[in-house]
């Protein structure tokens, strides 16, 4: 009489518990830790101020100006830009978001021709943009 011999197979089983417990705790470490900072697409050198305060908004725009004239509005990086053009785009910005008082920061660098600077704030003014705001470094 034969006997037949069972042959036990053991299965293996992940546990995905302490792998999601580990990559949950790497999420909220990384989302903590890290810092937001603005890149701005222009490389500038902001003119210095005694009251130098940046108040920013969900709602704010923010147009760059380098030395030679170049713009950028919100990441979008546009060279010797007319003043249709400009007004345009901002246009294009605030449509896009429907703010009942809309405001931008004008970051200019501290050796921008005062004209720039001009063109700037009067495209904003016919955008409908009443609340310009001028960015500063601070003296300390």
């Amino acid at each position: 009489m034969a006997i037949a011999r069972r042959r036990h197979r053991y299965e293996s089983v992940l546990e995905l518990t302490p792998l999601l417990d580990v990559i949950f705790l790497l999420l909220i470490f990384f989302m903590v830790s890290t810092s937001f900072v603005v890149n701005r697409e222009i490389l500038i050198q902001l003119p210095e101020s005694s009251s130098a305060n940046i108040e920013s908004s969900d709602h704010q725009l923010t147009m760059t100006i380098d030395a030679v004239g170049n713009f950028s509005l919100d990441g979008m990086t546009f060279m010797e830009a007319k003043n249709g053009a400009l007004v345009e785009m901002l246009k294009v910005k605030l449509g896009s978001d429907v703010i009942d008082k809309p405001s931008i920061r004008l970051d200019v660098d501290e050796a921008t021709d005062y004209r720039f600077l001009i063109k700037a704030m009067d495209a904003c003014r016919q955008a409908g943009i009443s609340d310009v705001r001028l960015n500063t470094r601070s003296k300390d």
